[in-house]
Formats: structure tokens, sequence, C-alpha cells
């Protein structure tokens, strides 16, 4: 209950201060709903280790427009427990420029896994680009949790290649 509570609370802090926006609703399409209206793929793996206040570290790849283009993820969450290891494919929406893809991103979800499970988050960034990440986890995770990550694409400051 009490992860209920904190990540009610940080819900409530993140849609008063605007870092979410209070009148878009928060809708997971379907795959074939996703895939047709999606500007972009995308495709990452990495971690998270947490009690409470948890890090997450990942690469992957963004496929817009024929180009490819590698990046790093790096973030902060509240109300997470336990170690993961993830694999996420997905889809970018809003996106009209490569350049509009990198940046703080805001994410919330909710799941649970144990041993192996899969788990649907939204992501959205200050240019409007929205992310539908349908990831598998490997380890012992729960997740209640408000997060914040930041995008950074390889070679630049914070990602190496």
């Amino acid at each position: 209950m009490k992860f209920l509570n904190q990540a009610a609370w940080m819900l409530g802090l993140l849609t008063a201060s605007g870092s979410l926006p209070a009148d878009e609703p928060v809708t997971i399409l379907s795959s074939k709903e996703a895939q047709s209206r999606a500007d972009a793929t995308v495709r990452m793996t990495g971690g998270s280790v947490a009690v409470g206040v948890g890090y997450s570290w990942g690469r992957g790849v963004v496929s817009y427009g024929g180009t490819d283009q590698a990046f790093c993820i790096r973030g902060l969450s509240v109300g997470d427990v336990g170690a993961a290891h993830l694999h996420a494919d997905g889809y970018v929406f809003n996106l009209h420029s490569l350049d509009d893809f990198a940046g703080k991103y805001f994410a919330m979800s909710a799941g649970a896994a144990v041993a192996g499970g899969q788990s649907a988050t939204l992501l959205k960034n200050e240019r409007g680009v929205t992310m539908q990440l349908d990831s598998k986890v490997q380890g012992i995770r729960f997740s209640l949790a408000a997060s914040g990550v930041r995008i950074t694409f390889a070679g630049r400051r914070g990602c190496a290649n």
C-alpha cells in the first residue's frame, strides 16, 4: 500500500508541475495499431537495480526514415524494488526529426516480473515525442514507478560509441 501511495503522490506532483500533461490520456495501443501509426521503431536492452529509488541504464537503436541511430538511456525511478535485465521493442510517435528523439522522458508504468515477465511502458519527452515499449524482464522486479530517463545519441557526451 505504501508503494501505491508514493506512486499516486509522484503522479500528482508530476501532473501539477506540468511534467506529465493532465489533459492527455495514457493509452497503450495494440501492436497492429501502433505499427500502423508509428513514425519510427526502437529496440533496447538494459538493466535496473532498486530499493524504493532505482537506477536504470541501457543502449538502443532508433530506426527512422531509413536510418538507424544508436543511443544510451539512463534514469531514476521512485517506487521500484528489485534487480532485472530487460529487452524492449517499441514504436515512436510524433517524431518529426531524429533530433527530437534525444532528451528527457517521463515514464509511468506499473507491473511485476518474477524470473521473466512482460510489461508495457509509455514515455514522453519535452518535444512531444512518445514511445510505447513492450519489454521482457529477466530477474525479480516489482514496479509501480514514476520514472525519468534521459536519452543521448551515441558519440555524444554521456554516451560512448
